[in-house]
């Protein structure tokens, strides 16, 4: 027990290193001894979990879509998945880790994040399906599709940016209003 949370700690240091030093530098110009510097712990101990800083940053990505999908699917049923109480904890989540979501929402680290959390999202393609099935054609369909995704992202990286954001609950009501009233005009 006392390993994993030895393990989660040293990665939880790199992780905040990393974040740290991509505030003020591209990941292009980082150097591991920079991140095991900052981190205070020993190359050998990084390479022990990673093989590069875009190693570490693939993991950092990976949790934060894995984390986002769980709060958006957990305990869905096919209609309900721009309910409230959902996003409002993914974007708690959003929020909780700030400084991480807005290198990757404003594409400040790797340009093909959006494109993956929209890819990782595929509840919301099913429900806009589910939804939309029968009232448009595909290409209708597709325009009306991105136009909602696109949309809901420019919308949460607006927030993500603001000094002073709007608590998560009031952001979530407006985001899922406005997505629910493209669903059904």
């Amino acid at each position: 027990m006392q390993d994993n949370q030895r393990v989660r700690l040293t990665k939880k240091l790199l992780q905040d290193s990393l974040i740290s030093l991509l505030q003020r530098e591209n990941i292009h110009k980082l150097s591991i001894k920079q991140i095991c510097d900052e981190a205070q712990i020993n190359r050998s101990t990084f390479y022990k979990y990673y093989g590069s800083q875009y190693d570490l940053l693939e993991e950092m990505e990976k949790d934060v879509l894995d984390r986002i999908n769980s709060y958006l699917e957990a305990g869905t049923d096919s209609t309900s998945y721009y309910d409230p109480q959902r996003l409002t904890k993914a974007i708690e989540f959003i929020n909780e880790n700030i400084d991480l979501c807005r290198l990757l929402l404003n594409n400040n680290v790797d340009p093909k994040f959006p494109e993956k959390l929209v890819l990782s999202l595929q509840s919301i393609t099913n429900l806009a399906e589910n939804q939309l099935s029968g009232k448009y054609s595909d290409a209708e369909f597709s325009y009306i599709f991105d136009f909602a995704i696109g949309g809901g992202f420019s919308f949460i990286k607006t927030w993500i940016n603001k000094e002073n954001r709007e608590p998560p609950e009031e952001v979530a009501k407006l985001l899922s209003d406005i997505v629910m009233k493209l669903m059904h005009p």
